[in-house]
């Protein structure tokens, strides 16, 4: 291998790392080839500001906002757009702290407005049917494609986006799980479920409840896989025993019945098959 082939793969590791880090290259027109794009909206840049054209080359979207996220690749697909504000806040001495936010806003595949840009953030579900909004007012609220309200402002402190079917939420300090109508799943009076939005590779998500850390709530069936807790074994929380994961990964006594290793090791005797002998 030549030190010419060495930059070239040094080269494409780093572009790839770019491309992972939601980071864009930046060329002039003459150098780019639209046609080659995959994406039905291109993002262009004029005047630091940003604005889309089609793999036609024909502007689509004015140059207007300041950020923007997600790509177009078919024609059920959005992407978020934001513009950008500035806020201030007077302090003690007299002066006047600034900041910047974004407001964001969603676009269709033809580059028309689907949300203003209001929103301090926006979740897209997975099967791009419903937005979980985040108002800077008024908190958060879910609604379909078309408009409709799913979940009013105010409901939860809380809403994750929609992933498999299903969103946490939080109202005060627990947590429970709603459907893509709105309806509780799971009750609102866990202590903790662990975050699966934009996760599709996982089945299940852990949920933890009055110290007891091996319930999982399952996407495919819509519920815990063991609500009698009874078996389970209580977590210290003045020490890490119950949190270790992993030595056991693969067995039906941790990775479905959720049993860590430490409670493997004492109750299985290191034995995770002597599971199936729980009365």
């Amino acid at each position: 291998m030549t030190d010419k082939d060495l930059q070239r793969g040094v080269f494409a590791a780093n572009r790839s790392q770019l491309v992972e880090d939601n980071a864009f290259f930046i060329v002039p027109p003459y150098k780019y080839d639209v046609r080659d794009d995959e994406r039905l909206l291109i993002p262009i840049m004029q005047n630091h500001k940003i604005g889309f054209v089609n793999r036609q080359a024909v502007p689509v979207v004015e140059p207007k906002y300041d950020v923007f996220n997600g790509n177009v690749m078919d024609e059920t697909d959005f992407v978020k757009v934001g513009k950008r504000y500035s806020y201030g806040y007077s302090r003690a001495n007299g002066e006047v702290q600034t900041y910047d936010r974004y407001k964001w806003g969603i676009l269709d595949s033809k580059g028309n407005i689907v949300m203003e840009c209001k929103y301090a953030s926006i979740s897209i579900s997975d099967d791009k049917e419903l937005f979980t909004l985040k108002d800077y007012d008024c908190g958060y609220s879910v609604v379909t494609r078309d408009g409709n309200e799913i979940v009013p402002y105010g409901e939860y402190n809380i809403i994750d986006g929609y992933t498999k079917g299903y969103a946490r939420v939080k109202k005060g300090k627990k947590w429970g799980i709603i459907d893509t109508d709105g309806k509780v799943v799971l009750p609102i009076d866990y202590d903790s479920i662990w975050s699966f939005h934009n996760r599709p590779d996982l089945n299940s998500t852990r949920v933890m409840k009055e110290g007891f850390n091996n319930l999982r709530f399952y996407f495919v069936t819509g519920n815990l896989n063991n609500p009698n807790i009874s078996h389970a074994r209580r977590y210290d929380t003045d020490n890490a025993y119950g949190r270790h994961y992993g030595e056991y990964a693969g067995t039906y006594a941790q990775d479905v019945a959720g049993y860590s290793d430490d409670v493997i090791n004492d109750a299985f005797d290191g034995e995770p098959d002597a599971y199936w002998n729980i009365d």
